[in-house]
């Protein structure tokens, strides 16, 4: 009779036996499309962690070595352990055109998120919600931008200096993820629930737990997925305890609706109302709208922050922005009042921001998308079912025959510029919100992220605020923003980094 440790011995051999064959059994179907980095057994482990921490280097490699081609990087966030990358205009815009039936990028949020495991029954549900930002919240920004105007300023009173002499700002990422979340809540949930300690500190938490949990249970035997998930995941809790919180005013507006009709005097422009107005009957329960809330709170409040911490950096290091910014602030809000419309006229700042974010590099892909059955490019390239595919963004944006000079910060690059002919670029073309193949920060196609208007015109308001209000250096009068972290497929601002705060002086 074996001892234990042969027991587990033979048990630890026959598991890596199996992985030896599944992970070439996999890697079989897509042996057509060229690899950057090692394609073996041991080499692609070691090269999906290398990709973790620094994707971008791959991401780059592959981009010049398969100029408007595919190739795969080895990855801990996928099913398969690959990710295909492609490049070029006509692979961007077939992708852009691929129909729902081919792949979504639904399904690759399942696979990267492990959603099915964290969320369970809430991981493949009717996502009617992106159809709620894109269109009734959307639409209510400009009814609803002075309440969102009001939110930042009281939210800044509390989280921000605001002495006469300068002081630092300890974690500005931190503090900046308060006003944001707040801030965005104003326009979910209202008042007085988006001020309440409590549920705001579940909104910025949760999605850092169902990221963290995602990745450890990638590290998982398949078999130990399910297990391990249960068991470490804090995402049911943290949905039970907003659900408290929400409980109460769902109830009483699906009331309401089922009294009065949709359309009901008083209805708040929230997007609790909104969710219920587009849910199918049986999407329409307190613990389904709540996960919704959680859903485009979890979209919505970090991403905001790393973005606005960025631009924040940004500014702070390069003061010779500041002043031609605040001019065009004056000036846009004289004539326009503190307006979505003014956000819209403010070209100097969108193109500060696009700059911030190209460079920044807050994503090595974008566009992901997940195959429901095999897909072929018009070049000859075949993605099997069940596969990954991304689009090589960072390279792109950082690709010196599309942006000159694309190491250095420039402010005004998307201002309005002349073509060869010296006719003008139209402004909206440039602007940080429009898609093009050249520009990928919100993905492509249908799949483009919805909330894109909502989060640029949150942190333009932000920006004119404190631009407006504060005067903002770098510790040391620093001219470099501080670095950030690249970790998985973006880049995370320093969470320790400072800035000074003063009240403005007169210039």
């Amino acid at each position: 009779m074996p001892t234990l440790t042969e027991a587990l011995a033979s048990v630890v051999i026959s598991y890596i036996l199996y992985k030896y064959i599944e992970f070439y059994r996999i890697r079989s179907k897509i042996d057509s499309i060229p690899t950057v980095g090692s394609d073996s057994f041991v080499g692609a482990y070691i090269n999906s962690w290398r990709y973790f921490i620094n994707g971008r280097s791959f991401v780059k490699e592959g981009y010049y070595k398969y100029p408007g081609a595919a190739f795969k990087v080895p990855t801990l966030g996928t099913s398969t352990g690959w990710q295909i990358i492609i490049s070029g205009k006509a692979m961007i815009d077939e992708l852009r055109k691929a129909p729902l039936e081919a792949m979504t990028l639904a399904e690759a949020n399942v696979d990267t998120l492990q959603t099915d495991i964290i969320i369970t029954k809430h991981s493949r549900v009717n996502e009617f919600q992106t159809d709620v930002v894109r269109t009734p919240l959307t639409r209510a920004l400009a009814g609803r931008f002075g309440d969102i105007r009001e939110e930042i300023i009281e939210a800044s009173k509390i989280y921000l200096p605001v002495g006469d002499d300068w002081e630092a700002l300890p974690r500005a990422h931190g503090a900046l993820l308060h006003i944001v979340c707040r801030t965005a809540n104003r326009l979910f949930v209202g008042l007085p629930l988006c001020r309440d300690p409590e549920y705001l500190k579940i909104q910025e938490d949760w999605t850092v737990h169902l990221f963290m949990d995602s990745l450890i249970i990638h590290a998982m035997p398949s078999i130990l997925k399910p297990v391990v998930g249960r068991a470490m995941s804090k995402v049911d809790s943290l949905m039970k305890r907003v659900q408290t919180f929400l409980e109460a005013t769902i109830l009483e507006r699906m009331e309401k609706d089922a009294k009065y009709g949709p359309d009901w005097e008083g209805k708040p422009a929230d997007l609790i109302s909104w969710l219920l107005d587009y849910a199918p009957p049986e999407n329409r329960t307190v613990e389904d709208i709540t996960v919704r809330v959680m859903f485009v709170n979890a979209a919505a409040v970090h991403t905001t922050t790393m973005g606005i911490t960025n631009v924040l950096f940004e500014l702070a290091a390069r003061q010779e922005y500041i002043k031609p910014i605040r001019e065009e602030i004056s000036e846009v809000v004289r004539t326009h009042g503190w307006t979505k419309e003014a956000m819209l006229r403010l070209h100097k700042l969108d193109s500060f921001i696009k700059e911030s974010f190209r460079l920044s590099g807050m994503g090595n892909t974008a566009g992901s998308r997940k195959t429901y059955k095999d897909f072929t490019f018009s070049n000859g390239v075949t993605i099997p079912k069940g596969y990954s595919i991304a689009i090589a963004s960072g390279a792109i944006h950082f690709d010196p025959a599309i942006y000159p000079d694309p190491d250095t910060f420039n402010g005004w690059r998307f201002c309005e510029t002349e073509d060869a002919d010296g006719a003008k670029t139209e402004q909206w073309r440039n602007q940080v919100v429009t898609m093009d193949p050249t520009w990928l920060m919100w993905g492509v196609g249908r799949h483009a992220c919805p909330g894109r208007f909502f989060a640029v015109n949150e942190i333009k308001a932000m920006v004119c605020h404190i631009l407006s209000t504060y005067d903002i250096k770098l510790p040391g009068d620093a001219t470099v923003p501080p670095a950030g972290t690249w970790f998985g497929n973006g880049r995370i601002p320093d969470s320790e980094a400072q800035i000074l705060f003063r009240k403005r002086r007169s210039e």
